[in-house]
This record gives C-alpha cells, sequence and structure tokens, in this order.
C-alpha cells in the first residue's frame, strides 16, 4: 500500500526590543516541525523559512525601524503559509512612576519581578574627565552634622563675586547629587543642598562647606510586570507542558536563540497562567489596505497606549475582497494568511515593512523590554490539508472569515 505523507512546519522568529530612549534590539528565532500525513509528498525540514531585513535603531518616538518580513519556499512542494504574533511587553508597574525612600539601594537587592528598581542616574556626566563640577562630598555635612552615608556623592560648581558699588557678595552655585550603589552605577536621589560657609571672594569651591538638609532614594516602586499575548492557536506540540496549554509557539518555553537568552515560562514573567488566545478584533490592530500603520496588543493593553505599531506591506486585501498573492487577516483565528500557493523557489511579498515608535511613547515605557514573535506556519497546498485536524482545521461556518479563506484557498489547492 502506497503511504503519503503531510509535513507541517512551524517557524517562530521575534524581535526583542529593549529600552526607551536607547534601545538595543536582538533576535530571538525558533523552529519546531511535526509530521503528519497528506496525500502528497512532504516538505523537506527547513525549506520553508521566515525571510527578514532587520535594521536596528534606537527607539526614540517619532521614528521607525526596518523591520521587513515575507516567507520563502525553498522546497520541492507548494505550500500555504500563515503568520501570527506573541508578544512579551516587561513594563514598570506603575508605569514610569518614581517614588523616593529612605535607603540607598544595594547591588544585588532584586530578588524578585515584583522588587523595586533603582532610577539610574548619569553620574559619569559630573565624575568623568571632562566635567567642570567638583567632587565637594567631604565637604557635606547632614542636618546632624554628620557624614554622608557611605555611597552618596555629591559634586558642584561655583563662585562668588562682589559688588563694586555696595560691596554686597554673591553666591552662587549647582550641584548634583547621586547615589553610587555600585562601582559605576548610580541612583537617582532628591536632595536639598545648601552652602554652610567657607564661600568668600577668591575662594574655591572645594574649600566651601555644605549641608544637605533632604537625601531621599528614588525607586520605580513594586518593580516590574509582564504583558504577555497570543494572537493565535500554534499548532506546535509545544516547548512545554505551559506552552502546549496555552496553545503557544515560544511562550512557555526558555531557551537561548541567535546569542539571546529568553524566559517565557509563566514563572519567569510573574504570571499564574499564560494568556488564553486571544486574537486581534480592534480595528485599530487590524490592517484592511495597503501600507497601514497598525497597533499591537500588549502596550494597549497593559498601558493603555499604542505606542508601538508595524507598518504593513503593499499587498494587503480584506476576507471581502480577497484576490491572488496577497496578505488577509483572519480576526476569528489571529492568523495572517497568504492567500495562493507558495510555489518552490518562490517569495511572498513582505507582511511587515517597519516597526513605528510613534510620539504616544511616554514615561510609560520608561525601561520597558517589547518583544514581538513573528510565527509562522506552512502546510502542503492541498484541499485535505486546509480542513483536515491534523492540517489547519479550517472549518467555519458558512458566513465566516474563516470560512472565505478556506474557499478561497481550496480553488488554489493541488488536486
Amino acid at each position: 500500500m502506497k503511504k503519503n505523507k503531510k509535513k507541517k512546519l512551524v517557524v517562530a522568529t521575534g524581535l526583542l526590543v529593549v529600552t526607551l530612549v536607547a534601545g538595543t534590539f536582538a533576535w530571538i528565532n525558533s523552529q519546531d516541525q511535526r509530521i503528519n500525513r497528506v496525500k502528497t509528498a512532504a516538505i523537506k525540514d527547513g525549506s520553508v523559512s521566515v525571510e527578514e531585513n532587520w535594521k536596528p535603531k534606537p527607539i526614540v518616538p517619532g521614528t521607525d525601524a526596518t523591520k521587513e518580513v515575507a516567507v520563502t519556499n525553498s522546497g520541492d512542494t507548494p505550500v500555504f503559509v500563515r503568520v501570527s504574533y506573541e508578544e512579551v511587553l516587561k513594563h514598570l508597574t506603575e508605569k514610569g512612576a518614581v517614588t523616593n525612600r529612605t535607603t540607598g539601594w544595594k547591588a544585588n537587592e532584586v530578588l524578585s519581578l515584583s522588587d523595586d528598581i533603582p532610577v539610574e542616574y548619569d553620574g559619569e556626566k559630573y565624575t568623568g574627565p571632562e566635567s567642570d563640577y567638583i567632587d565637594v562630598t567631604a565637604k557635606v555635612k547632614d542636618g546632624s552634622d554628620a557624614a554622608l552615608p557611605a555611597g552618596v556623592k555629591v559634586y558642584a560648581k561655583g563662585s562668588v563675586t562682589k559688588d563694586p558699588v555696595t560691596g554686597a557678595e554673591n553666591t552662587t552655585f549647582s550641584y548634583s547629587a547621586f547615589f553610587e550603589y555600585a562601582s559605576g552605577k548610580y541612583q537617582a536621589m532628591e536632595t536639598e543642598v545648601s552652602v554652610a560657609g567657607g564661600n568668600a571672594v577668591g575662594s574655591q569651591i572645594e574649600d566651601w562647606n555644605f549641608v544637605m538638609s533632604k537625601a531621599e532614594y528614588s525607586v520605580y516602586k513594586g518593580g516590574y510586570s509582564n504583558m504577555a499575548t497570543n494572537w493565535a492557536a500554534s499548532s506546535l506540540e509545544g516547548a512545554s507542558a505551559d506552552a502546549t496549554t496555552a496553545k503557544a509557539s515560544l511562550l512557555g518555553s526558555a531557551g537561548k536563540k541567535y546569542d539571546v537568552d529568553y524566559d517565557y515560562t509563566s514563572k519567569a514573567l510573574g504570571l499564574d497562567a499564560l494568556p488564553a488566545v486571544t486574537p486581534a478584533t480592534d480595528g485599530d490592530q487590524i490592517p484592511v489596505a495597503n501600507s497601514e500603520k497598525k497597533g499591537v496588543q500588549a502596550d494597549k493593553v497593559a498601558l493603555g497606549v499604542s505606542g508601538i505599531r508595524v507598518e504593513y506591506g503593499t499587498d494587503m486585501v480584506t476576507t471581502a475582497a480577497l484576490a491572488k498573492d496577497k496578505w488577509a487577516y483572519n480576526k476569528e483565528d489571529g492568523y495572517f494568511y497568504f492567500t495562493s500557493p507558495v510555489i518552490s523557489g518562490a517569495t511572498t511579498p513582505h507582511l511587515l515593512k517597519k516597526l513605528i515608535f510613534t510620539n504616544d511613547i511616554g514615561t510609560e515605557y520608561t525601561n520597558a523590554t517589547y518583544d514581538l514573535i513573528v510565527k509562522m506556519e506552512a502546510i502542503q497546498a492541498t484541499k485535505e490539508a486546509l480542513t483536515d485536524s491534523t492540517g489547519w482545521n479550517l472549518n467555519g461556518a458558512d458566513d465566516s472569515e474563516t470560512k472565505k479563506i478556506t474557499a478561497y484557498l481550496d480553488e488554489q489547492a493541488a488536486s
């Protein structure tokens, strides 16, 4: 008896976006395969892949970064492909709000995701060789005439002038105070420092005396929280039981991909459980025309702001106006479907073109980390693979978007 095979290929690629103003970028890339049966030849491992042109830039409001995403079939068998997202947004629990406490930060103080986080300070601006500020820490006493706590630094500059008419002396000075909790690591402080003496005409500021009447140490109270979203149910078996339950691709797993460490287990994310599958249904998140800039889910849900947006390609259609060789989003399952088989050696048009960082990005995004995981699935371009339970299992009602996509692909499927 002749045996026929179907292989379903799933690839997940991702983008790690770190910090608000001077971000760094890295790849997260994962691949997994699952063998099922169908009536044509099997798809070879690695024969269908996500192709990306990624040009990282610092994350600055009002800018964008090239993020071109397409799918290439280097195998011998025509395939249908679909793409969806998983997201992880790590953000400050209090959305960037700063509070103060009476004790300075200690190295390695963070024990859990929800612990306070020190507000970092650019102390090197004052301690560096090009600074015109002078270290006057030893000349500063607290309100009880005691030396400052270890680690507190005060740098200042100033002068004393004499009015040639009245003879009155005028002192001007500026200072910066901060806490060095580890070598070269500084915490912001809220302080009040005043001149207590020694400030005479012709004197040097390092000879003056100062008093610090207020000393508080700035933190982001409550540390971090994570918002994870899963647009579509993955066909992967799951990298862990956690991922299988959530029907996710990378969510629920941990590892190292392209030199980037990640941990998306529910424990590491501080979640009781991974999120349920939630297709985007907001009109502001669904492209219906070419080159539209649409939002993602994580930041809107967690921060109430759509600051991170995706610029889509020039080959987008709706399920009401399907056409060949286009991308169409199905809000019923959260996938972007390519509307024609991808033949051997072919590459789809770009689904994504850019990531947009809008002017809506504000303090809510302070110290934020955003991971966009782009997951792709490919099956053989046959009618059976579209509706079979071991394939995409697309069996929507007659008037559903799923049915419209299935019927359109079915017309082009291999017999």
